[in-house]
């Protein structure tokens, strides 16, 4: 069938090229060009050849809201001189309906786009943009191009082909997970499937400063700028090798991606930008990570970058696999967030650690130290007893000032879980086991409906594990992690500086079981 269908379509097109010669060369993808040798003030002008359109008005866009960062953006906030043109460059009318969308009338006509973009790094207006998200044009020294805040799109064609041509300094180099389909001196050119890839794909351009490692199946890439030199790629992929070769072990023996590219943007302290001081993060993608972290001599950053890089790798995992459809349907212009942080960054956040002391990148007590840290910052610092799942689906909202703790008490589900299930399984099937069976029965093109995930799980494991789910996650009991912990012989003393210890009295199950919990059978 597949073979007689092809042939169809080769026929059809070729009857319809002879029958319409003229329209085939109208583009059915979108054509961007931007041209970094022309930048002026930190903006650059961006063109853009949309699809042929059969609609007498449409809306052309930028994100109010993005994957992974849970707060309102507002992108089109940093966009200006917007005109459209027809194929005679007759400018076409545009009515800027708010900070993030244009009406386009007489659309039928419509050849061409073209606006400036302000980048964020050193923006003069107020903004919520995390930098791990923003935008920089500095011209000769580095250009960061998270594409929400460069490419707008036409609101009903998102799932069409993409295609950026960028003209560039000629000692620059553009670092991505997306390999150019052509790539010169003066000139790449990338190719995407659609907009969702496009915003999934950050590129840094820059004087280069690069290193790679081929980790079994996948090429790593790790790109660096750094203003005064003070950290290098090379240096960091050394930090990163036993992090990497630790993950793949952890995940079956395979990474699961072919090529992924860290991309790390170091800030000079001695530079203002548009954040708040302090400010430092990073943001995934599915083949790759960007990161916005503070410059200081490398042997500072090591720890730091470690296990942020971790964590922002095992994402890979959730939610750029396993996600429900708020996340794998992601809705740029109004905000519909899921109610599973918890699984999407309280689960990472666990994972990035426990890879560490599973593999013997830390030890016993230093893992038990950062999971005791947690219980203390997401006592004193969040709510305690706010439902999870409330604060993830108003995380942009009613709970922003809430939204750190699923990085501690998230991370803490993720561990108790863990430890619940390996006691109910004798050892058998822990959290590790029930992410990959959740991403063997979504995968990266399905999703789950997020009312009905528990269900899913119960299914996977046990009644007793949507229970805790329903009445720790769901509900608003505290977690007993005296109880959980002391499942896998781990002693809770609140209060008390070593928070979290191994107990010498436990007994032989729990003393297994913290045994199969913290250490590697490949040891």
């Amino acid at each position: 069938m597949a073979g007689i269908h092809v042939i169809f379509k080769v026929f059809f097109l070729c009857c319809f090229l002879f029958l319409n010669p003229i329209k085939q060369l109208v583009a059915q993808n979108y054509q961007y060009s931007v041209n970094f040798n022309q930048v002026k003030d930190d903006r650059v002008e961006v063109s853009l050849i949309p699809p042929k359109q059969k609609i007498k008005e449409v809306i052309f866009s930028f994100p109010k809201i993005i994957p992974g960062t849970y707060s309102i953006s507002d992108y089109g906030k940093f966009i200006s001189n917007l005109a459209a043109y027809d194929d005679k460059g007759k400018m076409l009318q545009v009515i800027r309906l708010n900070d993030n969308q244009w009406k386009i009338k007489k659309a039928k006509r419509l050849h061409t786009i073209k606006y400036t973009v302000d980048d964020i790094f050193d923006a003069d207006i107020p903004h919520e943009i995390y930098p791990m998200a923003a935008t920089n044009i500095e011209e000769g020294k580095n250009i960061v191009i998270n594409a929400p805040g460069f490419f707008g799109y036409l609101a009903h064609q998102r799932n069409i082909p993409v295609q950026i041509t960028i003209d560039k300094p000629n000692n620059f180099y553009g670092s991505s997970s997306n390999s150019p389909q052509s790539q010169g001196a003066h000139t790449d050119l990338f190719k995407l499937k659609n907009i969702d890839e496009l915003y999934d794909t950050p590129i840094m351009y820059g004087i280069a400063d690069t290193a790679s490692l081929k980790i079994g199946n996948c090429e790593v890439l790790v790109s660096v700028y750094s203003p005064n030199k003070q950290v290098h790629a090379q240096e960091i992929i050394v930090w990163l090798a036993d992090l990497l070769k630790a993950s793949k072990s952890y995940l079956g023996g395979k990474l699961p991606a072919d090529r992924y590219a860290f991309l790390y943007y170091f800030k000079d302290p001695a530079i203002k930008q548009s954040f708040r001081p302090g400010l430092a993060g990073a943001l995934e993608h599915t083949t790759s990570s960007f990161y916005y972290l503070p410059e200081l001599p490398a042997d500072q950053l090591k720890k730091f970058v470690v296990d942020v890089s971790s964590h922002e790798f095992f994402h890979i995992i959730t939610p750029l696999t396993i996600a429900s459809k708020e996340v794998k349907e992601f809705n740029y212009d109004d905000v519909a967030l899921s109610k599973h942080l918890w699984l999407y960054e309280g689960t990472t956040e666990y994972t990035a650690h426990h890879v560490q002391v599973k593999y013997g990148l830390n030890t016993k007590q230093q893992f038990l130290d950062k999971l005791a840290k947690k219980i203390i910052d997401s006592q004193k610092n969040y709510n305690d007893t706010l439902s999870f799942t409330e604060l993830s689906k108003y995380a942009a909202s009613t709970y922003a000032d809430q939204y750190g703790n699923v990085y501690q008490k998230g991370a803490l589900i993720a561990a108790c879980l863990d430890i619940y299930l390996l006691h109910l399984s004798d050892g058998g099937y822990g959290l590790k086991n029930l992410t990959h069976d959740l991403g063997v029965r979504f995968g990266k093109d399905h999703y789950f409906d997020d009312d009905l995930l528990f269900d899913e799980i119960e299914k996977l494991s046990y009644p007793e594990i949507k229970q805790f789910l329903i009445k720790y996650v769901q509900g608003t009991e505290p977690i007993p992690y005296d109880y959980y912990f002391g499942l896998a012989g781990i002693q809770y003393n609140a209060g008390n500086t070593g928070v979290l210890i191994p107990n010498e009295h436990a007994d032989a199950h729990a003393r297994h079981i913290q045994k199969i919990w913290l250490t590697s059978a490949i040891k």
